[in-house]
């Protein structure tokens, strides 16, 4: 038998119908009210919104044709002079 770590909370279920997690669970996950789930065969998985700044990406990527960063792109992802 394997041991969980004291962090892990392991519930069983059996879904007749929708299955709801209340909100007390999300806290104590520390998930908060704004989630992404990942739906694969066999797994679902419930992780938080990650909510990111649309130059973020931009950012990530500025510098693989030059030293360019977001703030010299427009909302369109259009190259605009400066």
């Amino acid at each position: 038998m394997t041991t969980k770590p004291p962090d892990i909370k392991e519930i069983e279920v059996v879904a007749e119908g929708n299955l709801v997690v209340d909100q007390e669970t999300l806290d104590a996950a520390g998930l908060g009210r704004h989630l992404r789930l990942i739906i694969q065969k066999g797994e679902i998985r419930i992780l938080p919104e990650v909510s990111i700044a649309p130059e973020e990406p931009l950012d990530e990527l500025a510098g693989c044709l030059g030293q360019e960063s977001a703030t010299e792109y427009n909302f369109h992802l259009e190259w605009t002079m400066r």
